[in-house]
């Protein structure tokens, strides 16, 4: 017997929104006993509080203020999905302040001691490249925007397509462009594009990846 601690794994699932990350992390972390962290939930919530006092993306120093607040429990609040949130959420993210405050919380969450649990997950747009660029297994989720608009308007209910697409379009071009760390693909991340798979698909390849990269205790006939 070895007094040497089992090495605890850190996977990184990221992509655009709609793609699938939240339920391929959530089913990650049932099957392989993770712990786990939706990262844009942080930007959502600090952009939740920023709205609710009135703030829109130019009270820079308001919203950095804000930014050393926010915590992981934060991820938990009700509204959080809402595409005005979204839509802050993600004009807040270029502020280079604000993502050094949240990259900080989401390195010490994978990092961290995740107790009996295997390991890590976390689930953003840019967790394989600058937040845990030496994770252990990096997955890309991506998928045609109208789908993902589709998917969207689903989950939110009582909300229409043709403006959650264009408010998408924007999120999209804004993650894509910005200087400080922009949404893209790691470049040894499996790419799984979504357009055409079931969530079950995806799931399937998604934990085939995780087994064939770093649990391959879990692999079965």
């Amino acid at each position: 017997m070895t007094d040497e601690k089992e090495k605890k794994v850190i996977i990184a699932i990221d992509g655009p929104s709609g793609a699938g990350k939240g339920t391929v992390a959530h089913y990650l972390a049932d099957k392989f006993n993770l712990k786990i962290l939706d990262t844009g939930l942080l930007y959502r919530a600090l952009a939740k509080i920023a709205l609710a006092q009135g703030l829109d993306e130019t009270k820079t120093d308001d919203i950095i203020a804000l930014a050393d607040t926010i915590q992981t429990d934060d991820v938990t609040q009700e509204g959080l999905r809402d595409e005005a949130v979204a839509a802050m959420a993600s004009k807040i993210a270029a502020i280079p302040q604000v993502r050094e405050i949240l990259n900080t919380l989401q390195r010490d969450f994978a990092y961290g001691d995740p107790g009996d649990q295997a390991g890590v997950i976390l689930d953003g747009r840019d967790i394989g490249t600058v937040i845990c660029p030496d994770a252990d297994c990096k997955i890309y989720l991506t998928a045609d925007q109208e789908i993902r608009a589709a998917r969207r308007m689903r989950q939110e209910g009582n909300v229409c397509q043709i403006e959650v697409q264009r408010l998408m379009s924007e999120r999209d071009k804004r993650d894509s462009t910005r200087k400080s760390a922009p949404l893209n693909a790691a470049e040894d991340a499996y790419i799984i594009d979504t357009t055409h798979l079931t969530i079950d698909e995806v799931c399937q390849k998604a934990s085939y990846y995780v087994q064939n990269s770093c649990l391959p205790g879990t692999l079965t006939a």
